[in-house]
């Protein structure tokens, strides 16, 4: 492999690597604004000069291939002046608006401006204006004063999605990015445009004016949204309600962007994962233990009255239970083991199969776990067999888990097969269909407010962090069901964390054998690779 001195370090490189590459790898910054590994090398911005021994001019480092024996140097005053010569350019006509632009405090040319900029204008002209505020999508929008034509969206809507509705117009200082004529920006990844995009021409219509980034707590976890996985950071923070007060603190989240991981999703998610928090926060949520609907009972009572419920049915076999496939491995484990020991429980998982998969990201399979929970409780688990028992009067109690994303994709219960049930007992964190025909709810907690495993379809199990506590008196369902066991008297491990859990799972199912938080990590592993990470 190459060797080559950078800033006086040597490195070695894998051959083929360009310079900007070798500099990142190693932890040595050269700024840029065009570059993207998921992108090709377009080599507009000229932001990333170096200069390189023996070359006789400087060098763009994306697009110059690493050699053996290469000297560069990237901070020498030969490269500060070329640096602050294309900050000066691409400053030209940008608006000074900062102070109101979405993109303030994670900006690069803001940053860029401070760290590799002259601080003066020599502008003497009024700056060239531009469009402001233009609705380029069901989801972004374009202010063109604020575009560095670095090109990133175009490629992107060329290379990946293959749809190409960006491009350039114009020539010279009037040259602007727009949309194709009679193409608005509306293909099914069109957000990751704003994530590309380094300054604040393209913002996102969902957050667009809700908080201010530096407010912001970001959290790595997993998209819900299907059996992709897709890796992502989950933000909330503090919300501005007015201008003129201060904001109030909340832990509602404010947008969910695309987290790296190479094995999964690359650097993409797709718009419908993007906003599917949207779905969690607009429903009206299960406060607290009911029984029934509209009827508030304490929480101690509610365990007592459920367990011993579930109990009777299950020593009569005559219980059942559905699950839903976003449920987190963690709380399908527990509660089976529960099931288990109060007596024989018909159990199923719903299908939430629409649609076809992309050649991208996209999967038909809603189900983030449902390969998860095919791990944990086998193959067969099927929810019509459940409803067909129920519906056959062969069951006294049924456990429907609402869905912890959308209310949508909760269980739902026909009158008829209501009607032969005694105990339709509720575990879940909407007030969904399947809520307002139970007997018995319990507030459970919602995506990213329980941590746990999900699995993706290729069989990767991937650590799902908590973002925010859940509403109410909801509970993960780990602890839930340590509530039910300790009021029945049945003896489960004493569990304090999903982390507790997943040990003991990875002792009891084969595929998440050697498995625990910290081998699962920011990328998750394969199953049955966990004792061997």
């Amino acid at each position: 492999m190459p060797k080559l001195t950078i800033d006086g370090r040597e490195i070695e490189v894998e051959a083929g690597k360009s310079v900007l590459d070798a500099a990142l790898e190693h932890g040595i910054h050269i700024p840029h604004y065009c570059y993207h590994p998921g992108l090709s090398i377009a080599g507009n911005c000229r932001m990333c000069l170096v200069e390189v021994e023996k070359a006789p001019k400087l060098l763009i480092s994306c697009a110059t291939p690493v050699a053996d024996g290469m000297v560069v140097h990237t901070a020498n005053e030969k490269v500060k002046t070329a640096q602050k010569a294309v900050m000066e350019f691409l400053l030209l006509n940008h608006p000074l608006d900062c102070t109101i632009c979405d993109q303030a405090g994670e900006c690069r040319l803001q940053e860029y401006s401070k760290e590799y900029g002259k601080g003066v204008s020599r502008l003497e002209d009024p700056k060239v204006l531009q469009n402001k505020a233009v609705d380029i999508g069901p989801h972004v929008m374009l202010d063109q004063e604020r575009c560095i034509h670095c090109s990133r969206c175009t490629r992107f809507c060329r290379e990946v999605t293959g749809t190409s509705e960006l491009s350039f117009f114009n020539r010279g200082n009037k040259n602007v990015i727009g949309v194709q004529t009679g193409a608005p920006l509306d293909n099914a990844y069109s957000g990751n445009v704003v994530d590309l995009c380094p300054v604040g021409a393209l913002t996102l219509k969902e957050f667009r004016f809700q908080t201010r980034v530096w407010f912001l707590h970001e959290t790595p976890s997993i998209c819900a949204g299907c059996s992709r996985g897709c890796n992502v950071d989950v933000a909330v923070g503090k919300q501005q309600e007015m201008m003129t007060v201060r904001g109030q603190f909340d832990d509602r989240i404010k947008r969910v962007t695309p987290r790296t991981n190479e094995q999964v999703n690359t650097y993409w998610i797709c718009d419908e994962g993007r906003i599917s928090y949207q779905r969690q926060d607009a429903a009206p949520r299960l406060m607290t233990a009911q029984a029934p609907l509209g009827t508030e009972l304490d929480w101690d009572e509610a365990v007592r009255k459920t367990a011993v419920a579930l109990k009777e049915a299950g020593e009569a076999s005559r219980a059942g239970a559905i699950f839903s496939p976003r449920m987190v491995s963690e709380s399908i484990f527990a509660w089976n083991k529960l099931f288990s020991a109060l007596g024989l429980f018909q159990i199923g998982v719903r299908s939430l199969k629409r649609g076809e998969d992309d050649s991208l990201l996209i999967r038909a399979d809603k189900g983030a776990n449902s390969l998860g929970a095919e791990w944990v409780l086998g193959k067969g688990a099927s929810e019509q067999r459940v409803l067909d028992a129920a519906a056959g009067g062969a069951l006294d109690a049924l456990v429907v888990f609402g869905d912890p994303l959308d209310p949508e994709d909760s269980a739902v219960i026909e009158d008829s097969t209501r009607s032969k049930l005694q105990h339709l007992i509720y575990v879940g964190p909407f007030l969904d269909a399947a809520a307002s025909q139970a007997s018995m709810l319990l507030p459970g907690a919602g995506w990213a407010e329980e941590d746990g495993s999900l699995v993706n379809f290729e069989g990767r199990a991937q650590w799902s962090r908590r973002a925010h506590v859940p509403r109410g008196e909801g509970r993960p369902g780990w602890r839930i069901v340590a509530d039910l066991a300790q009021a029945v008297g049945i003896a489960i491990p004493e569990w304090t964390s999903a982390a507790d859990v997943l040990e003991t799972m990875a002792q009891e199912v084969e595929p998440f054998s050697g498995m625990s938080e910290s081998k699962l990590g920011l990328l998750g592993v394969p199953g049955n690779a966990g004792a061997a990470v």
